[in-house]
């Protein structure tokens, strides 16, 4: 950019500024910014009202969180312990299973000879 352009851009800057800080104290003195004003501020109560309301659910909420995540721990605790006592019955049930074949061979070797 050239020094000129950046000179009237730095000029339109002022006096927007300028413009803006008349038109506010205009708008200040009149009773119609002053009824503008009353209702920003209810409406910013009420929004404070729902704030607190929203922030004491979230609480809420995050306990929740909190409690489900150590029940979820809990289960996968269990989770784990049932499946290393199904892999020993799996086992179990193999080596009897085994057991049984090797007999059963027996047997019919016994019933043959």
């Amino acid at each position: 950019m050239t020094f000129d352009a950046i000179l009237m851009i730095a000029l339109a800057v002022i006096v927007l500024g300028f413009s803006i800080k008349k038109l506010t104290r205009d708008w200040r003195l009149s009773d119609t910014g002053d009824g503008i004003m009353q209702l920003m501020h209810k409406e910013l109560e009420r929004m404070s009202s729902q704030n607190t309301l929203l922030s004491t659910e979230l609480g809420k909420l995050q306990q929740e969180i909190i409690n489900l995540n150590a029940q979820l721990r809990q289960l996968c605790i269990e989770n784990d312990k049932l499946q290393t006592e199904v892999i020993a019955l799996t086992n179990e049930l193999n080596a009897f299973k085994k057991i049984a074949a090797v007999r059963k061979i027996k047997v019919t070797q016994n019933a043959a000879s």
